[in-house]
């Protein structure tokens, strides 16, 4: 009971995400916003993982810490600037759909790179989340490429695509390797890989409270709340009891956001948001011996 309590509480947890990025967006960049977040939740899951494993944090050869700097760059820094940048153009409840479509992409990547079988019903479920993802896109109007939300919906996909590429990376390192060593790892080069970026974009240090509450949501509900959640969650029961409840995501963040944004769902969008999950269940159902970092 306890456990389904807190995976159900996680999940409103990051479904108000979609919302609070928003918050966060009215004065920051996306590479700012992106940077703060992990500069608060990098060093507490680093200092939390280095204390539990301690010299296994360092039980790497060479070819593997440039594995980790590319999920680093891949997963974080790069992940969540777009992720970020998407949500300025498009609405929360279309980003907490559209993001799920992940598992559609990696079935098709390792399809192409890895020689890993598309039966019927993954082929089925592939298809029937691009239509929920059109459907979702479009609002229901035939003119597809005239939706306000185009640009942030686009980038919302390829955002799905940049984390297909970084979870079979990774899924290739932590079957040697720790997840939570990995994914503390990923979190520091990622935090890294965002200064660059930084030079550019111009840093800011918030001065708005709504700002910081963003921040400070994001960074310690969302990654440092999540993380301890998730792999307690994991320790605990099956994979495939606990990866079902982010399928509730979209309909939390649908709640939170009509309160917080004023942002409506359409029938339209109902129906493109159950088809897409609908379709990424059967490709998660249909997957055979695969792992999620």
């Amino acid at each position: 009971m306890l456990i389904k309590f807190l995976l159900l509480l996680l999940m409103v947890i990051w479904a108000g995400s979609f919302p609070f990025i928003k918050f966060g967006l009215i004065e920051l960049t996306p590479v700012n916003l992106a940077f703060w977040r992990f500069l608060v939740a990098t060093p507490i899951l680093f200092i939390y993982t280095s204390v539990k494993y301690k010299s296994k944090m360092l039980d790497f050869n060479c070819k593997e810490w440039l594995m980790l700097i590319f999920l680093g760059f891949t997963g974080v820094s790069l992940l969540y600037t777009v992720q970020f940048v998407a949500l300025k153009y498009t609405t929360a409840i279309n980003g907490s759909i559209l993001i799920n479509v992940s598992a559609i992409f990696i079935a098709i990547l390792s399809f192409l790179l890895l020689n890993e079988e598309i039966n019927a019903k993954k082929a089925f479920g592939i298809t029937i989340g691009f239509i929920g993802i059109a459907i979702v896109i479009s609002n229901g109007k035939i003119q597809f490429f005239e939706s306000s939300t185009l640009i942030g919906d686009l980038l919302m996909l390829l955002d799905g695509l940049i984390w297909a590429g970084y979870t079979i990376v990774g899924k290739r390192l932590i079957e040697k390797k720790n997840v939570e060593i990995v994914t503390s790892w990923a979190f520091l080069f990622g935090t890294l890989t965002i200064i660059p970026f930084l030079a550019i974009d111009r840093f800011k240090v918030p001065e708005q409270t709504i700002t910081w509450a963003s921040i400070l949501y994001m960074g310690l509900l969302c990654s440092i709340f999540g993380y301890l959640v998730w792999y307690f969650a994991l320790e605990r029961e099956e994979a495939t009891n606990v990866a079902v409840y982010i399928y509730l995501i979209p309909l939390f963040t649908a709640v939170i956001a009509y309160f917080t944004l004023n942002e409506i769902l359409t029938i339209f969008k109902a129906i493109g948001g159950f088809l897409t999950i609908l379709g990424v269940y059967i490709v998660e159902k249909s997957k055979i011996n695969t792992a999620k970092i």
